[in-house]
């Protein structure tokens, strides 16, 4: 019996198996000349959702259509009913790039059954799934519905990154809509025992015709970095990726909004600083670990502008975390700084909405680095030298220092009684933190700490593209979008400082898998725009598009400069123009961003039943501010005098 088999000219062939009684299976992918797995003797497979009973389910015919075409039929029985399908089976010739798009139809609804859809059966070697926000490096995973990813794909690999594969559905189809029977798609996989696959209408498919479209890329490089770097390549070319336009307002309109709602705020509480948000009963705290990023800004709208208000804000925000500073020499956290100020109680601490309390070695970095901006930039504008500034930066910055685990990474959180270290995380404020630090003091401990954070960096964080941590008041091993623009910052720095393509290599690469979490178009059933939002961790699922104490647009468009790839520029300004959609343009919060753009699977309608176009609670800090620095620095606004 002829086995079709169809090959591209970038070394990707499917080759169909016989089974032997006159069907066909979809056999073997070969990546130059290299099996991704064992053949596979089905077509599609059938599971019973209560028993977890598998039918594999083998073509009665195949049809080779043309040199990169197949064409498979078969039916089964199920329940008294019958489905048939037809499967095409395709490769591209100029991409290593395959698609399996199956139609299939049932004359009975049916109930308790999934269609299974998979490119194997079986395993010859170890694999890891990549599913932001729900698995990074993982042996398996299990999502029953899919929804809060961004490109509807899993990211497989081989340990060693020396295989790697992207399986997702094509973006071009209504994907995972919960309003349809396609919000009934679901992944799984278990390495060595569930190939990975995705299962459609495990709570009931109805009678009549379906249809889903798959994608796999594969690609086999020397390093995580190359590989996701062409996986997204390959990926964007394959479905003709474009940025969507959206216009919301100007940068300087939108500067103007936030400066003239900072201004006049209750949010503002004297010789503080700014109420973290509106809306949650449990914020009712300024945010010292965002003080000092905060009177940067408002030293250089001063500086701009003239207007001393900005001035007297600076100082009182700064002054207000040498309040919250450890001073004693001899306590075991001498230089930590306390990231709240609760309301309330009138007093300092680490408690971070009642959750993961300790003290935050990522989050004190930060703080050291603005204070001697902020510093900085008072000296040189004005001649004043406010030491006590400098010293309590570099008292925090030895005390990060001190808390390194074993591992050259930080801990996201200590313990305040015990000095208990947290396991290592991401540290996307300390990496660009510690080079700032550096430069100003000219201490070269702060040196040789950058290099040991960039050691973890690679060999611990980027080896498994697990980014993770970012939000202190969640566990250090939150998966969360915010963490990775902290890396591709450090990246970009010290790519300008030394010239070594490498670190530019690395930067694009974490900015590539970034764009994988990012959803790619706009979702039929939402009407506020969803392309460029991300799932903002897994334990608050919901879309969002902020800057959370990082420097997502300002690294956008430093890539676009660097790489000369207008498409980075692209995204730097929808992403701002997402950002400019959640902004408030009256009221007493005026200024502030909402903390998402949509709630696409309904995460959050508990919190008041608004629907798929929610935006919840609003911060005149955080998310806001960080974006309006960008603006500031890069140019792109200008504070009116």
């Amino acid at each position: 019996m002829e086995t079709p088999t169809i090959e591209s000219g970038s070394g990707l062939r499917w080759e169909l198996a016989g089974t032997g009684s006159g069907g066909y299976g979809l056999g073997r992918l070969t990546f130059r000349g290299r099996d991704l797995a064992p053949p596979a003797s089905r077509a599609v497979a059938l599971r019973n959702v209560a028993t977890g009973e598998r039918t594999l389910v083998a073509a009665s015919s195949a049809e080779r259509l043309d040199g990169f075409t197949i064409r498979l039929r078969g039916a089964a029985a199920v329940e008294g009913g019958r489905l048939s399908f037809e499967a095409t089976v395709s490769v591209r010739d100029d991409i290593p790039a395959a698609g399996l798009e199956v139609t299939w139809r049932t004359d009975a609804d049916l109930t308790g059954w999934e269609l299974c859809l998979a490119y194997q059966e079986a395993f010859d070697r170890r694999w890891r799934c990549n599913l932001y926000p729900f698995a990074e490096d993982e042996a398996f995973v299990s999502e029953a519905p899919l929804t809060y990813v961004g490109v509807p794909a899993a990211l497989m690999h081989t340990p060693d990154w020396s295989t790697a594969v992207l399986f997702g559905i094509d973006p071009s189809f209504d994907y995972l809509d919960p309003t349809s029977w396609t919000g009934d798609v679901a992944f799984h996989f278990a390495d060595g025992v569930t190939p990975p696959e995705f299962r459609i209408g495990g709570r009931g498919m109805r009678a009549g015709e379906h249809r889903l479209a798959l994608q796999l890329l594969v690609t086999a490089e020397d390093s995580s970095t190359a590989a996701v770097t062409r996986l997204v390549r390959d990926w964007s070319a394959l479905n003709g990726y474009r940025v969507e336009p959206l216009q919301v307002r100007t940068p300087d309109e939108a500067l103007a909004i936030f400066l003239e709602g900072r201004r006049k705020t209750s949010a503002w509480q004297p010789g503080i600083g700014y109420q973290l948000e509106e809306g949650d009963p449990d914020s009712d705290v300024v945010y010292i670990g965002e003080n000092p990023l905060s009177a940067y800004f408002e030293y250089l709208v001063f500086e701009r502008t003239g207007d001393h208000l900005w001035r007297d804000r600076s100082l009182e925000q700064l002054d207000a975390v040498l309040r919250g500073q450890e001073r004693d020499p001899d306590h075991r956290h001498f230089g930590a700084i306390h990231t709240s100020f609760d309301l309330r109680k009138r007093a300092f601490d680490s408690d971070d909405r009642g959750a993961n309390v300790g003290y935050k070695p990522d989050l004190v970095a930060h703080i050291a680095r603005y204070l001697l901006l902020t510093w900085e930039r008072m000296r040189n504008h004005e001649g004043l030298d406010r030491r006590d500034w400098y010293d309590a930066a570099l008292r925090a910055a030895d005390w990060v220092l001190r808390q390194q685990n074993p591992d050259g990474g930080l801990p996201q959180c200590v313990d305040i009684e015990t000095g208990r270290r947290s396991v290592s995380h991401t540290a996307g404020r300390a990496l660009p933190a510690v080079l700032a630090i550096a430069r100003i003091t000219g201490e070269p401990r702060y040196v040789a700490f950058a290099g040991e954070l960039e050691r973890h960096l690679r060999e611990v964080v980027e080896a498994r593209m697990r980014f993770t941590g970012h939000h202190p008041d969640l566990p250090p091993d939150e998966l969360e979008e915010a963490s990775v623009w902290g890396a591709i910052e450090y990246w970009l720095d010290t790519y300008q400082r030394t010239g070594e393509a490498a670190r530019l290599e690395r930067a694009v690469a974490d900015a590539s898998l970034a764009l994988l979490w990012w959803c790619p178009k706009q979702l039929p059933w939402v009407k506020n725009p969803t392309q460029c939002a991300s799932a903002e961790q897994q334990h608050f699922l919901q879309y969002s598009v902020y800057c959370y104490q990082n420097r997502k647009i300002e690294c956008l468009e430093r890539l676009a400069r660097h790489t000369g790839d207008a498409l980075w520029h692209e995204l730097a300004e929808r992403v701002l123009q997402g950002i400019l959609w959640t902004q408030v343009t009256e009221g007493d919060q005026m200024g502030a961003t909402h903390e998402r753009i949509a709630d696409p699977w309904l995460a959050r309608d508990e919190d008041g039943g608004a629907g798929f176009d929610s935006l919840g609670t609003m911060y005149i800090g955080e998310q806001s501010l960080d974006a309006m620095l960008q603006l500031v620095e890069m140019g792109w606004a200008t504070p009116a005098a």
